[in-house]
This record gives structure tokens, sequence and C-alpha cells, in this order.
């Protein structure tokens, strides 16, 4: 029942976030024709296009005209909407993700308002990044393919278990010659050795340790 249980979890969690990796939407490129509505999953760095207002950000941009207003709660958890900017024209500086985040829309990000600038110009966006290279992409990433988790409770387990095999297989040892000399046949001596691995090694140990994590955490 409780394997039943976790493959569901797993099942339900993996459509979930293949749902959110996968996701995609209409937008307006400017081209030379003019804007042209495609499909966000052709998208490229350096693509120009329009700030779609109240869906989520296919892609990662940075804010050419305009000022938008943003909710990130889903990469920061901050409920409270965050206003953004455009991108200088006069400064000096060189633009960077971690550094200009005040001029950056984040992909997955849900887009509340977009104010254009006074000469009425739709708000413009510069494509920075898209799929996996995104903040929400690395996120994903993050998710499919964690880094490994050693917990100190694990290693002292295994130690305690390797103590006592040990144990058993030097109480087995010792006891061997003297079932041999009382006359046992090989049967019953074969059943005792099991005996006393079973009861120096539990076989309940494994689900007792993951019954303690789970109830832990």
């Amino acid at each position: 029942m409780g394997v039943t249980a976790q493959m569901v979890e797993n099942i339900f969690n993996n459509t979930k976030i293949r749902k959110m990796a996968r996701y995609t939407c209409q937008i307006q490129q400017k081209s030379e024709k003019g804007l042209v509505d495609v499909d966000s999953s052709v998208l490229l760095p350096g693509d120009i296009v329009v700030v779609p207002e109240g869906c989520s950000l296919p892609c990662d941009l940075v804010l050419l005209t305009g000022s938008a207003i943003v909710n990130e709660a889903m990469l920061t958890g901050e409920s409270v909407p965050v206003m953004k900017s455009s991108l200088p024209i006069t400064s000096s500086e060189l633009y960077s993700p971690d550094h200009s985040s005040k001029y950056t829309l984040f992909g997955g990000t849900s887009v509340i308002q977009t104010r254009p600038a006074p000469d009425r110009e739709p708000v413009y966006g510069l494509v920075t990044s898209t799929g996996f290279l995104t903040t929400k992409g690395s996120l994903v990433r993050e998710i499919l393919y964690p880094k490994e988790i050693k917990f100190k409770f694990y290693s002292d387990g295994y130690k305690f278990v390797g103590i006592m095999a040990v144990i058993a297989l030097l109480g087995f040892l010792a006891t061997m010659p003297l079932m041999i000399r009382a006359g046992t046949e090989i049967p019953e001596l074969i059943d005792r050795s099991l005996d006393l691995i079973t009861i120096c090694v539990p076989p309940a140990l494994p689900a007792a340790m993951t019954c303690g994590v789970v109830f832990a955490i």
C-alpha cells in the first residue's frame, strides 16, 4: 500500500513539473513587418517582444521601454508586487541579470500591469534566455536533478547494521563447533544460524528507519 501511494505521488509530481517546464503562450514579436503573433517556443535570445499583460512570462526579458509591475512569488515567495523599470540608455554599466534584477523580467513570473513610455509605444522586452537557461529553468533543473544529500542518520544506521552483522558472524562461528559436537543436524544448524543473524540484524530495521525519517520531516 505504501509503495503504491509513493508511486502515485511521484507520477503526480512529475506531471506537475512537466507542465511547469513546458509552459508556452502566444506573444507578439517585433519584426521587419511589424508585430507578429508567434508561439513563445520559437523565441530566441535577442528577439524583441511586447511584454504580455496578465499572464506568466515564458522566458527571461530585459525591459527596454516603459515599466511593469510583476508578481515574483513563484521565484521568491514574496507576494508583494515588484516594480520593474526600463534599462537606462545612458548608463555605462554592463547589463548583468544578477546585478540588474530591477530591469529584468524573469520567466514564470506573472505580469500584473504594464505601463508604456510617454510616447505611447508598447512595452518592449529583449529576450535574454529561454528554456532551462532561465531562472525558472534552473529551478526545474534542480528539482529534476537534485544534489545528493547525505544524512548523518543514515551513515550511523549503516554503521550500526555493520557492527551487528559482525557480532552475528562471530556468534555463529563460536556456536558452530559446539552444535557440531552436540550432533546437531545440518538443517537445524542452518536454521539456528539464520535465527542468530535475524536476531542481531532485525529485518524491520530499514522500514523503521524510513518511518523515523518521514515522521521527523
